[in-house]
């Protein structure tokens, strides 16, 4: 009995370690990741991504489109030559779930894309990292916007 309990929670331990590490670019429901987004520009976007000395470094933007009961979606965009790790999440009240897109990248993280989202507000995420320092750390957070 004692042995069957050891394996069940290896088996259960090794579980754990897959969902912990599990690939970037996470969407699930509504929620997906987008080559090209749809729509137009959220008033007020794009935004700035800032360091902790509020230095600027790239951009995250939120689209919006009528289609599907609504559609949003964002994306971080470095400008700086090279690649570098980024990412950009995005939340919607009242929608289970949310999407996210991480990595190494050359132009862009994103997007992440969510259809339903009439009447509902976004929370928008993106970090760019730059370095290993804090000051080359830039991100952004943003919510409740959109909210249509």
């Amino acid at each position: 009995m004692r042995r069957i309990l050891t394996l069940a929670s290896a088996v259960a331990l090794a579980g754990a370690a897959v969902l912990a590490t599990a690939p970037a670019g996470q969407a699930a429901g509504r929620y997906s990741i987008v080559g090209t987004c749809p729509g137009s520009m959220v008033s007020g976007f794009p935004k700035t991504l800032h360091n902790a000395v509020d230095e600027t470094q790239g951009i995250v933007e939120l689209r919006y489109s009528s289609a599907n009961g609504g559609t949003n979606c964002a994306k971080v965009y470095d400008n700086a030559s090279g690649k570098h790790a980024m990412s950009v999440t995005m939340t919607v009240d009242g929608i289970p779930g949310s999407g996210s897109d991480s990595g190494t990248f050359e132009t862009y993280a994103g997007g992440v894309l969510v259809t339903g989202t009439n009447g509902h507000c976004a929370h928008v995420g993106g970090t760019l990292v730059m370095g290993t320092h804090s000051v080359d750390h830039f991100t952004f957070s943003s919510g409740p916007v959109a909210c249509g």
